[in-house]
């Protein structure tokens, strides 16, 4: 008689044990495209072009991003919201690059900088703008590198002038050191500068960093030259800095070099 109770128990058991998987089953199955987060939970479908989209919400139901995959790459427009529900960014992906339209508003839903992508690297003008619509800055770009020509306006729609310039200074140390140094800085500006000598280079320029020889702001190269030897250069120099507004500031100036040890 107790082995018969046994056998029901053990069935009863058994039974429950199944229900209880294949409700957690159903459930699984009925809740795998959200996965819960710190703050909120993530969200996964596919569109009719058979692409992912993955959605951010936070715990209060509102939509915090949304991005697009295809083959396992960002590709698509990706956005990420305010609290108040309006675009923060939108960013235009392909194969997992930046590519095309990145967009940037304010909470008011102005725009407040676009900048174009070419796979990743930052192209042609990209632009800033006041919060009142105006345009605040147009910054060169080419091969994901700042070039010459930043225009910067203040909010009455004037252009911004007055920016620092290179200067050049001759150190002479020829009669007790055999030494010349040209020393770089920039009139009016601080630390934050980077400064490139220029060099042709198999018939095209190269910039070669100067870090190595900067120092409070000033960059130097030096010239050994023994009694007797003289030197005439043309020394093409690049500085980069930041503007006030925080935006790159590139330079240029040469520097006609001549000088003799006569010691």
């Amino acid at each position: 008689m107790l082995n018969i109770q046994l056998l029901r128990n053990s069935k009863i058991i058994s039974i429950v044990v199944l229900f209880s998987i294949i409700l957690f089953s159903c459930d699984k199955f009925a809740n795998n495209n959200k996965i819960k987060t710190k703050d909120g939970w993530k969200e996964f479908s596919v569109n009719e072009n058979g692409d992912s989209i993955m959605r951010v919400y936070r715990s209060d139901g509102f939509k915090k991003s949304e991005v697009t995959f295809k083959n396992g790459f960002n590709d698509g427009v990706g956005y990420d919201y305010y609290d108040n529900g309006k675009v923060h960014y939108e960013i235009h992906y392909k194969e997992g690059y930046k590519d095309g339209e990145t967009k940037w508003f304010y909470q008011n839903g102005n725009i407040y900088r676009i900048t174009v992508y070419e796979m990743g690297k930052k192209t042609g003008v990209q632009k800033k703008y006041y919060e009142n619509g105006k345009i605040k800055a147009e910054i060169p770009y080419k091969d994901n590198h700042p070039v010459k020509g930043l225009k910067e306006y203040k909010k009455d729609g004037s252009l911004i002038t007055g920016y620092p310039r290179i200067t050049f200074k001759e150190i002479d140390k020829l009669a007790f050191e055999n030494k010349l140094i040209l020393e770089i800085s920039l009139r009016g500006k601080g630390r934050k500068t980077k400064y490139y000598r220029i060099k042709k280079i198999s018939g095209f320029d190269h910039d070669l960093s100067l870090s190595a020889q900067t120092k409070n702001g000033k960059a130097k190269i030096v010239y050994k030259l023994k009694p007797g030897q003289s030197i005439m250069e043309k020394v093409r120099i690049k500085a980069v800095t930041n503007t006030k507004m925080g935006n790159p500031l590139v330079l240029y100036k040469s520097y006609n070099l001549a000088a003799e040890n006569r010691f």
